[in-house]
């Protein structure tokens, strides 16, 4: 016996991922059929006019997507594997056009690899182009441990990293900011602030603040990221294509039945731990834009336990991605 086709297949426009295609579907409840290449990536289907709705279907030689069916006229649809082709069926009228176009190309991420250069003394960056940098002003210094009134050394804040990319067209100058020196006499009970870190005109980052003497009825005034008994806070991470880590400023020093906090931050800087009860000093921050710990409460008037000193600051840079 002969083979019979119905209805018999009418060929449309071939499809293009980058432009819109349409094809003019003559009858309703008839299957149609359009051959091209659809990539993956977000479709969006009208028809024309609105009051006739379109069922579409993508295939592949190995298998057909789950049908998208038009409301109002209008459908946005996320093809996820790439097709050779459509089907395409209205519910009402003749020669109703069908568009689809491309909204959104479906792309693979990469991630950045390079060469990371780590400067921590200030001069000149020679290498130009397309720059990843990171700055990290320095560490503030904690404040100084009394006797009076119950006073302890809170400890230095931490800087905060700042990250951008950048265009360096020729040697950039680069300054990279100090710790700040703890609180080192009866004197004197506030740390002092960090340095700024600058690469050029660009990127910067603040020091951390220096900070002071707490007593009951006085907060901690400056930058300090420790409470008096407390521990100190970290940064969230700021960039792991740089640098994978945070700083954080140093813990409060210690009080007559309060013990001293710690310092917070790993992997770019950790904060100093703050001195105990009685008679000792605040530590220092260790590695970059961490604050010194503050000193611990003395029981004598004729010492004053001094705060600890910021970690310096630092710059990243990642280049050649």
């Amino acid at each position: 016996m002969g083979i019979s086709i119905f209805p018999i297949p009418v060929a449309a426009a071939a499809a293009d991922q980058n432009a819109e295609v349409s094809a003019t579907i003559p009858l309703s409840l008839t299957t149609y059929k359009i051959v091209g290449t659809f990539n993956t990536g977000t479709y969006t289907i009208t028809t024309s006019p609105a009051t006739s709705n379109a069922t579409v279907t993508f295939f592949s030689a190995t298998q057909s997507e789950t049908p998208a069916t038009t409301s109002g006229g209008t459908v946005s649809y996320a093809l996820g594997t790439a097709s050779t082709g459509a089907y395409i069926q209205t519910s009402t009228g003749t020669d109703v056009v069908v568009s689809i176009s491309l909204t959104a190309a479906t792309l693979t991420p990469a991630g950045l690899s390079g060469t990371l250069d780590t400067i921590t003394s200030s001069g000149t960056y020679t290498h130009t182009g397309l720059l990843y940098v990171c700055a990290v002003g320095g560490g503030g210094g904690g404040g100084g441990g009394l006797t009076s009134n119950n006073t302890v050394g809170c400890g230095g804040g931490k800087a905060v990293p700042v990250a951008k990319l950048v265009y360096a067209s020729s040697s950039t100058s680069v300054t990279i900011g100090g710790g700040g020196d703890g609180c080192g006499t009866a004197g004197n009970t506030n740390g002092n602030g960090g340095g700024t870190t600058n690469f050029g005109n660009l990127v910067s980052s603040s020091g951390g603040g220096g900070n002071t003497w707490y007593a009951p009825a006085s907060p901690a005034e400056g930058g300090g990221a420790g409470s008096p008994t407390g521990s100190g806070t970290a940064n969230s991470v700021l960039t792991k294509t740089i640098i994978d880590g945070t700083n954080g400023g140093g813990g409060g020093g210690g009080n007559s039945g309060d013990p001293a906090g710690s310092g917070a931050g790993s992997g770019i800087g950790a904060g100093g731990n703050g001195g105990n009860y009685p008679g000792n000093a605040g530590n220092n921050g260790t590695g970059y834009g961490s604050g010194g710990g503050g000193g611990g409460r003395n029981t004598s008037y004729g010492g004053n336990n001094a705060g600890g000193i910021g970690g310096p600051g630092v710059i990243y840079i990642l280049r050649g991605f």
